[in-house]
């Protein structure tokens, strides 16, 4: 995410992924490590229905990263993500272990490729010394939600 020159008006970037979720399906959970944002207009590059966007902050993300030795590859360790999610309202309490309840809607196929994509991945300190906080946010157009409303 990024802030342009109106101080009112966030501008986010999101994943190709993400973004073509978005298009498709009319809502989308994104990562990022801006903090929960107070703003009257958001905008998002490359999508044009950017007046009609609902975002609400969902939860705070703590990451941290292991490398495991390949048993096949010693040069190359794999890479493990560990998160933990936890609720708006109370930061001790903790809400699911992982990302996984929020991927299918991220536009990725795992929670390690959604990762990948954070722009701060090298950031991301080993477990063995601490955690990034990344904030999880859930974008829907409010054509999205009025059809939600709808049908229930």
């Amino acid at each position: 995410m990024s802030r342009i020159s109106d101080l009112n008006v966030l501008e986010f970037a999101i994943d190709p992924n993400a973004l073509n979720y978005l298009k498709e399906n009319g809502d989308v959970f994104i990562l990022t490590d801006v903090e929960n944002p107070q703003y009257s207009y958001y905008k998002i590059k490359g999508y044009d229905a950017d007046a009609n966007l609902v975002i609400k902050f969902e939860e705070f993300v703590e990451i941290c990263k292991k490398h495991h030795a390949s048993q096949t590859d010693t040069n190359n360790p794999r890479t493990e993500y560990i998160t933990k999610t936890f609720d708006v309202t109370d930061p001790t309490k903790l809400k699911h272990d992982d990302l996984g309840f929020y991927v299918a809607k991220s536009g990725f196929s795992t929670v390690d490729d959604w990762l990948k994509t954070l722009k701060a991945e090298d950031e991301i300190p080993e477990c063995s010394t601490g955690h990034k906080t990344f904030y999880l946010y859930h974008i829907q157009t409010i054509q999205t939600i009025q059809t939600i409303q709808t049908i229930a």
